[in-house]
């Protein structure tokens, strides 16, 4: 397995996701989570993972808020009550992308 997919996956973990969770979001298969050789989409999905990692560690101080951040529901419009894990669950790339972005966009503030 390689170094990104296993912090990725601890990452995740302490996400508070649930091993289907993290398998949605990698876009990783059920039958065989730890591929050989990652898709191109999985890598790009692995990055946004640490990349958001990255960016909540540059944000806040408290470990609770840079790994709670992900499953609290908030209130921020462009997230409309849901948290931005449910929002990464849906499997949507582009979705995923957006959240990376927002996220990113809190390190300016």
């Amino acid at each position: 397995m390689s170094t990104s997919l296993y912090d990725a996956l601890q990452i995740l973990a302490q996400w508070q996701c649930t091993p289907n969770q993290a398998l949605a979001i990698l876009k990783l298969d059920p039958d065989q989570p730890f591929p050989e050789v990652l898709s191109e989409e999985q890598c790009e999905r692995l990055t946004f993972v640490l990349n958001i990692h990255s960016d909540l560690s540059a944000v806040f101080d408290d470990p609770d808020d840079v790994y709670g951040y992900m499953s609290q529901p908030h209130d921020d419009p462009y997230y409309e009550g849901k948290s931005p894990l449910e929002l990464i669950c849906t499997g949507d790339l582009t979705l995923f992308e957006r959240v990376c972005w927002h996220i990113d966009a809190m390190r300016a503030r």
